[in-house]
């Protein structure tokens, strides 16, 4: 995470609290569900999907846990990897 990024997000996270923010994710991901179960508007469907990142990002920091997230998609990503190749074998 750039420097200028992570001290926006940690501003955000010390004047709003930890708790609020973490509502504020439910509430940016409710959001961008809606946004995706609609379909009918792409510049809405990627304005929430910023949002939905600048709070994974906050949430990252609330928790501590960017190298775990870090890992954990590392390995998803294999998984989905090997399953794409799988898909292409069988056909």
């Amino acid at each position: 995470m750039e420097n200028v990024r992570k001290k926006i997000l940690v501003a955000a996270i010390q004047k709003y609290g930890q708790s609020a923010q973490q509502f504020k994710a439910i509430e940016e991901l409710s959001e961008l569900i809606r946004a995706l179960a609609r379909a009918d508007d792409p510049e809405n469907i990627a304005e929430e999907m910023a949002d939905v990142r600048i709070m994974l990002d906050q949430l990252e920091l609330i928790f501590r846990n960017g190298q775990k997230v870090a890992k954990y998609e590392v390995q998803k990503l294999r998984r989905l990897d090997q399953r794409v190749h799988a898909a292409d074998v069988i056909e």
